[in-house]
């Protein structure tokens, strides 16, 4: 996981502040330490709030008031601590070459015509060259964790020496990532004067929509695919509550659940994947880290992951030093004012709904989560059966989820996987193979096969089309059982934001899932 070295982090910050005196530095890190030795932790509140302003005030005048020269000194000393850590960070190569910019929303079928903010390209980029650059040691996550010593501990608590595993007995690796984000993101706000403040004053109000909802909102997920979402983010919440007194840092001021349930909406709402650098990409798996930049909170999501610009690692050289950087590359040139987004994840729109509380116009992950694991599927990645199966793009049980577009129509990446393992367990399955990936995810099927194999392919289109049409027609049949015509009254005449989104939710599954059954009963196999 790469974990290993998360304490061996180098110091964020570079001299780079106005030299002083001896008698000044001296009376600056006496205020600084009394200072520090004075901080407030919160109980069970999310916010931190910043420190006062009054001293702060007389600090950057450069005269403090008589009687008040301690707070003062302390304020000033907190503010060259800022000064220094952004440009340290600027002279190691941090670059956002985004602004702010008004998009007129056309009228569509779900929304009426607005007006949004969106973050676009303030600068011609060239293609290959980075929209986004940040120094990796300013994204939160395990291995920027301060202090130190709550790093380390931490560290050996999720991973080195498998506290959560052996203690909680929680062992997916989700689970472990989400502890890895959400305790240094607590602990960083519980300080008032942290670097990141203006960050995380503007994420205090963020939310899960799904853990926001009504005892009658969460009645009308019932029957769809994200009926238990509610229930898997309470244990997120709760895990996160009650796993934190095993770490010093929280024992005498404990993790309550307003806390809990802010992390969680933050880490869900704006963690992103970061994938590691090309040449380790075999050996690293992709993580998440939490960029705490005010001017990426505007960045707008798009499911399509073409045209979401994803973040990766990266050494470059800045003043003939090697640093390791987290990037966003242009894939193609990109004009100045061309809008910039972010990936959410591979969601649904019913997924997105649940967490984000919107939904999209078009997106290419499908409707469903159902995972139909081969028989043959083997966890080890060195095993000879999955390494067959990734030269399909079959690397994990992820592509055996079946997904269906509005139309009905089940995702390429599951009907080239699912074939594939059929061929596998069955013993019709040749390297030629490899050669026909056109062919592998040809949905619906060709009525006649003109090759020589015709029958094995003949076989797996049936099994194909009997697991699709069985999963289809129990999704459907559960969304009829599952509501009452007293409660679809009720949310089919709401004018709530949120009532009319999970209605549009539960409507739009229905309709997908009718398409998938009408178009698998037309297929002659």
């Amino acid at each position: 996981r790469g974990m290993a070295a998360a304490a061996r982090r180098r110091p964020w910050g570079r001299p780079g502040a106005p030299r002083l005196g001896f008698h000044r530095c001296a009376l600056l890190l006496l205020a600084a330490s009394r200072g520090g030795a004075t901080g407030a932790r919160a109980q069970d509140q999310p916010a931190a709030r910043s420190g006062s302003a009054g001293g702060q005030g007389g600090a950057e005048d450069g005269a403090c008031a008589a009687g008040a020269q301690e707070s003062c000194l302390t304020a000033e000393a907190k503010r060259l601590r800022k000064d220094e850590f952004w440009k340290g960070l600027q002279e190691h190569g941090l670059q956002i070459k985004l602004k702010a910019k008004t998009v007129e929303e056309k009228t569509s079928a779900s929304k009426a015509a607005h007006n949004r903010t969106a973050m676009v390209v303030s600068d011609d980029v060239f293609y290959g060259r980075s929209i986004v650059k940040i120094p990796r040691r300013a994204l939160l996550s395990i291995e920027t964790a301060e202090p130190a010593d709550f790093r380390r501990e931490l560290n050996d608590f999720l991973f080195e020496k498998s506290t959560l595993a052996k203690t909680f007995n929680v062992t997916g690796e989700d689970s472990a990532h989400l502890l890895s984000l959400a305790y240094p993101l607590i602990a960083l706000n519980r300080d008032p004067d942290t670097v990141f403040r203006e960050w995380l004053d503007a994420v205090q109000g963020e939310r899960l929509t799904v853990l926001e909802l009504t005892e009658r909102q969460r009645r009308v997920l019932k029957g769809t695919t994200v009926d238990g979402a509610y229930e898997e983010m309470a244990r997120n919440r709760d895990l996160i509550r009650d796993t934190a007194g095993n770490l010093t840092f929280f024992r005498d001021a404990p993790v309550g659940r307003a806390e809990a349930t802010w992390a969680t909406a933050v880490i869900m709402r704006h963690a992103r994947v970061v994938h590691p650098h090309q040449d380790v990409r075999e050996a690293r798996m992709p993580r998440m880290y939490l960029f705490p930049f005010k001017d990426l909170l505007h960045v707008s999501l798009s499911p399509d992951a073409s045209v979401a610009l994803p973040f990766q690692e990266e050494v470059v050289l800045e003043g003939k030093k090697e640093q390791e950087v987290v990037v966003q590359i242009a894939r193609r040139d990109m004009p100045k004012g061309e809008e910039v987004f972010l990936w959410p994840g591979r969601m649904s729109n019913s997924e997105v709904a649940v967490r984000h509380g919107i939904r999209f116009e078009r997106n290419p992950v499908g409707i469903g989560r159902n995972v139909t694991q081969p028989p043959n599927w083997n966890e080890n990645k060195a095993s000879q059966i999955r390494k067959e199966y990734d030269k399909y793009e079959c690397s994990s049980l992820e592509s055996f989820e079946l997904r269906f577009s509005p139309l009905g129509t089940p995702s390429r990446t599951f009907i080239r996987c699912y074939r594939v393992g059929w061929f596998l367990t069955n013993g019709w399955y040749t390297p030629g193979f490899l050669k026909r990936k056109r062919e592998l995810e040809k949905w619906p099927p060709p009525k006649k096969y003109a090759k020589d194999d015709w029958l094995a392919w003949t076989q797996a289109d049936q099994e194909v089309n009997r697991i699709v049409l069985e999963y289809c027609r129990d999704m459907r049949e559960r969304l009829k059982d599952s509501i009452d015509k007293e409660l679809a009254e009720d949310f089919r005449k709401s004018k709530d934001p949120v009532d009319k989104l999970l209605w549009h939710l539960r409507g739009e599954e229905s309709k997908t899932f009718k398409e998938c059954m009408n178009l698998a009963k037309s297929i002659q196999v």
